[in-house]
């Protein structure tokens, strides 16, 4: 029986015995989504919401293990707890991805597959929402979908710490404190986490820390962030399976500062930031077991040396500054919003770029590239009556491209009765991304970059209806349904042709995607009730295109079946369980270079469970968590093993005024 099968059978099983999953963990605060405001329920597009419940009782470290079974995300691990992980919605690449936090959104125009090296860690999340299905409105880089974070001091002082150990010499410590006055308020948090590893150069040592604050006065509300993230990890068979033993060490500086006001129909956003990130890939790890310069400088293992042609460590500094601007203006018909974001980005390197670029007189960063991005939006919302309809006009100008692009969209949402929480609505969108430095330069290891490649671009229709009732005083219950087809034009990916040892960046010719997404959802509206919140949902996606005769690294490479449920139980009234469960089943395969194959990856289901009691005052807890409960052997990506099960158990200590 194939997955897909097993997956329809689950559902209609569910639906018969009257459990619900549910699509968005609901939330009444409004949200920012395509620049408009709007709640979850009248959302004219799929959305999941993840409340800081949800987020606490998953447990996990890093942003990448949290989004593993989320609905609609591939989360495709190279490495756990946070090492890296390329972020994919909707059968997009993991460049397709637009990461929005606080109000402005992130970019890695060095490579995507640094996006989610962040210096923030789970437990400092509020919300996140994943945003299914691309925009121009998410940025360049939302091609596919978007992940919105957003973070804030506690609204009291307080204090909290907590320690983890674990399978794999596993261990985390973390602390945190609130301070401040109502209209000033402040957190700083620190953590590190480490493995020795799971098998053979998977050992990982990472630290965050982090300040947020805010304050409110006459002029408006102030947000400021600041963060580092230092991490260095062994990884095995990460780029290519040739040569296993490599190693990366990746530093993080973020800042930003943003200002919003609400004064009669009027409401402003603008916002400054910096992100800063060093990378230093070792394709032959340096150091004791490993490889080390001998005498006559050669790289030298017990092995043998070095290939003569390899160079020493890639070494890159990439570097993002920018702006944005924000208005909306609401009257009795609607809204009226405009909205500008500029960025300077830039690389230097030893292998990425032109000498043109380079840093003057310095013997490592002698290459380098730079450019501008500007994107405009102009929209409009019309409501009357059951009936809204958002038109938005999006132009991206960057420097590097040959000329301005254009995506708009525009939706159509009707509120079948007078209450709006049955709703029906259809959108039209077109996305487009900038290749990456990364894309344009590499030229490492068999990597061939290519500096002709044309910018990606994508043209979305999605039809579907969410119906949102209570089921009791206890629970409210949400059914969604969503149909899409995506049509990709000069997708970027990174393919070896059989017979050939180069993979490559390429453009590859007009590729379809069309798509199923089903959700069946509970939510408690009572703190006493036991069910805290089920969700039961479906993703289906098929391509018009197969990597027959090439391997295809990314954009092929989908999840074309995925099966999530997660469920949270009220055991006593100081114990609480977590479960969740992912089937997945990707299309594709992966060249093994010990059999000298391609191989077909396998279908996988994970199972994860976390327990926490919580003392009565509220001031002590202790969890433990399993992962990956069936041990399954599997891979994400092509060569690179995941974990087995991993166990993990911890205590928190909270002080609270």
């Amino acid at each position: 029986m194939t997955i897909r099968n097993t997956f329809a059978g689950l559902f209609l099983t569910w639906t018969s015995v009257g459990l619900f999953g549910q699509d968005t963990l609901i939330i009444p605060e409004a949200i920012v989504q395509s620049n408009f405001s709007e709640t979850p329920e009248a959302a004219p597009r799929n959305l999941v919401s993840l409340d800081a419940e949800v987020i606490a009782g998953v447990a996990q470290p890093s942003l990448d293990g949290l989004l593993e079974s989320v609905p609609g995300v591939d989360a495709r691990q190279r490495g756990p707890m946070g090492v890296q992980t390329d972020l994919s919605i909707r059968g997009g690449s993991f460049e397709q991805v637009a990461l929005w936090v606080d109000g402005i959104r992130w970019s890695a125009p060095h490579t995507g597959h640094h996006l989610l090296n962040l210096p923030l860690d789970p437990e400092d999340i509020q919300r996140i929402r994943i945003v299914r299905g691309g925009s121009g409105a998410l940025g360049s880089g939302g091609m596919t979908g978007g992940v919105i974070i957003n973070t804030e001091p506690d609204n009291s002082n307080g204090a909290e710490a907590s320690f983890e150990a674990g399978s794999y010499g596993w261990n985390r410590s973390r602390f945190r404190i609130d301070w401040g006055k109502t209209s000033f308020r402040h957190r700083f948090s620190i953590s590190r986490a480490a493995t020795t590893g799971y098998r053979a150069n998977t050992d990982m040592v990472m630290q965050r820390f982090r300040y947020a604050g805010k304050t409110v006065n006459d002029l408006g509300t102030w947000n400021i962030r600041a963060g580092h993230l230092s991490s260095a990890f062994g990884a095995q068979d990460f780029y290519t399976a040739n040569f296993p033993q490599q190693f990366e060490q990746v530093g993080l500086w973020q800042g930003q500062l943003t200002w919003n006001r609400s004064e009669g129909p009027w409401h402003w956003e603008a916002g400054v930031h910096y992100r800063n990130h060093q990378d230093r890939f070792e394709l032959f790890r340096e150091g004791d077991e490993y490889y080390a310069v001998d005498t006559s400088g050669t790289l030298m293992s017990a092995n043998g040396p070095a290939p003569s042609w390899y160079q020493g460590a890639n070494q890159h500094r990439s570097a993002t500054l920018g702006a944005r601007v924000n208005t909306r203006r609401s009257t009795k018909w609607g809204q009226t919003l405009f909205s500008v974001d500029a960025r300077r980005e830039q690389v230097v390197s030893n292998r990425l770029g032109s000498v043109e670029f380079g840093v003057e007189g310095d013997s490592i960063f002698t290459l380098g590239d730079r450019r501008t991005h500007v994107e405009l939006t102009a929209g409009q919302r019309f409501q009357k009556g059951h009936f809204t309809a958002n038109a938005l006009a999006n132009w991206t100008l960057n420097s590097a491209a040959d000329g301005p692009r254009f995506t708009p969209e525009a939706s159509l949402s009707w509120s079948i009765d007078d209450n709006g929480r049955t709703v029906a609505f259809a959108s039209a969108r077109r996305s487009m991304r900038m290749p990456s430095f990364t894309d344009l330069y590499y030229t490492v290891g068999g990597a061939q970059g290519s500096q002709d490649l044309l910018p990606e671009e994508a043209d979305h229709l999605e039809l579907g209806y969410r119906i949102t009732a209570d089921l009791s005083e206890t629970h409210r219950l949400v059914f969604s349904q969503h149909l899409f087809h995506r049509w990709g034009r000069n997708l970027i990916d990174w393919v070896r042709f059989n017979g050939s040892s180069i993979t490559q960046a390429t453009n590859l010719r007009a590729v379809h995607f069309t798509g199923q997404e089903l959700s069946l959802s509970a939510r408690a509206t009572s703190a006493a009730a036991h069910l805290r919140y089920l969700t039961v949902s479906l993703a289906f996606i098929n391509a018009d295109e197969t990597s027959q005769g090439f391997e295809s690294n990314y954009v092929l490479d989908i999840l074309q079946s995925k099966a999530d449920v997660w469920m949270g139980w009220r055991l006593a009234e100081q114990f609480v369980l977590d479960l969740r469960w992912s089937a997945q089943d990707r299309n594709g395969g992966y060249f093994d270079p010990v059999q000298g194959a391609e191989l077909a990856f396998d279908p996988v289901h994970l199972i994860g469970t976390t327990v926490r009691w919580t003392s009565n005052t509220g001031n002590f807890e202790v969890h433990a968590r399993m992962d990956n409960a069936l041990d399954a052997q599997y891979v994400d990506i092509g060569n690179v093993d995941q974990p087995g099960r991993w166990v993990r158990a911890g205590i928190t200590w909270k002080l609270n005024k």
